[in-house]
Order: structure tokens, then sequence, then C-alpha cells
């Protein structure tokens, strides 16, 4: 049987993507708050993104931690 990515870790943790993606987008508009509608309209979605997958990257590694334990 196939594992599922961070199966073995509460619902609560799954959480986790989701927060830091919001961080990431509200850090990205505060930044290009000065600049114009082209910064405006990538950067925060980048930061969402970027941020998103730096949740995953946390989540797997509290993951691994479970496992070990």
């Amino acid at each position: 049987m196939q594992e599922r990515f961070a199966d073995n870790v509460p619902w609560g943790y799954h959480l986790i993507p989701f927060v830091t993606g919001l961080i990431g987008l509200i850090i990205g508009v505060y930044l290009v708050e000065p600049y114009g509608p082209l910064a405006k309209t990538i950067f925060p979605a980048t930061c969402l993104i970027v941020g998103g997958f730096g949740g995953m990257v946390v989540l797997g590694n509290i993951s691994d931690r479970y496992r070990g334990a």
C-alpha cells in the first residue's frame, strides 16, 4: 500500500501550509505597496506559492519526526 504524505500527524498540522501561504501573501502585499501594478500582480502570488511550499516542507519534517519517534 502506498503511504500518503504526512498521514501520521494529527489533522491540525495539515493547516501549516495554508497558514504559511497566507503569511507569505500578506508579506508579499506589504512589500510591493509602493510599486506598480505589474509587481502587485506577480509578487504576492509568488509569495503565496513559496509560503505554501515552505509549509509543506515544514509539515514533511514534522511528519518525519513523528515517524521516527
